[in-house]
């Protein structure tokens, strides 16, 4: 039996007891008695409440883009969730909307700083955390694929795009070349404040009133990259609308109005 994991790139606040928990979890699902298909189509038995209500928030988040035009940009994609989610959720909201483009960034690295004060107060964030190991881009974008292909209109391309770098560097030349960008929802999560202010700069100037910034640990302080003052700044006068998702409350969303 492949036993479950528990030492992991991710940095998590799950107490001993709930980490057992999980243990429990997966041994039930790797040793359930009943065939793989089923278990394929049963995965509401093994999924915890934590991640569940992390998958509906992002649910709703969608539906509330999806009257708008625009694609979705998910900074700091990491393993690709949000990513995989995204296009799924565009199968069942708007099957027939194959214009909905998702790009993920990620350096797939890990983290990076070079200044000491983004790692002082958690021992636990120091580079190299949430590296993905070797061209894992290129497993997620063929995992991406075989998702599509379970989809309506798997015909047709969908042109998501993941954009592997620094986005310092990247997302200027992807900009460049979409010149005629529409973001109709972003996530953030990157855990730097340089990066995020600037992804989220630029973003704003392809924003439209029902935009939806959705960043994942504003309200973190251990996690200092998404902060509040700043975020604020650079809204400057745009009229934004601001609350935590009620299912997620980590998750906090910004509408711009």
């Amino acid at each position: 039996m492949k036993k479950f994991n528990t030492h992991t790139t991710s940095i998590t606040q799950s107490s001993d007891t709930q980490v057992k928990a999980r243990e429990e979890l997966w041994d039930y699902f790797i040793e359930g008695s009943m065939p793989d298909a089923e278990k394929e189509r049963n995965l509401g038995l093994y999924i915890r409440s934590q991640n569940l209500a992390r998958i509906l928030t992002i649910s709703a988040i969608y539906q509330k883009i999806k009257h708008l035009p625009g694609s979705i940009m998910d900074y700091g994609t990491w393993r690709g969730q949000n990513f995989i989610l995204c296009e799924n959720l565009r199968a069942i909201y708007e099957p027939f909307n194959k214009q909905r483009k998702i790009f993920a960034f990620d350096t797939f690295d890990g983290y990076y700083s070079s200044d000491p004060a983004d790692q002082s107060d958690n021992s636990s964030f120091h580079n190299g955390r949430y590296s993905t190991g070797t061209d894992y881009d290129q497993s997620l974008l063929k995992l991406m694929s075989i998702h599509e292909s379970n989809n309506i209109l798997s015909n047709v391309k969908s042109d998501h795009q993941i954009i592997k770098g620094d986005i310092l560097n990247t997302l200027p030349n992807f900009l460049q070349e979409q010149k005629n960008l529409l973001v109709a929802l972003a996530f953030f999560d990157m855990n730097l404040e340089e990066p995020t202010s600037f992804a989220l700069e630029k973003t704003l100037e392809h924003s439209m009133p029902g935009t939806h910034l959705v960043f994942m640990q504003l309200q973190r302080d251990f996690l200092p990259g998404e902060g509040i003052s700043y975020i604020n700044k650079i809204l400057g006068k745009r009229k934004h609308s601001i609350h935590l998702a009620a299912e997620y409350p980590s998750i906090t969303i910004i509408e711009i109005l």
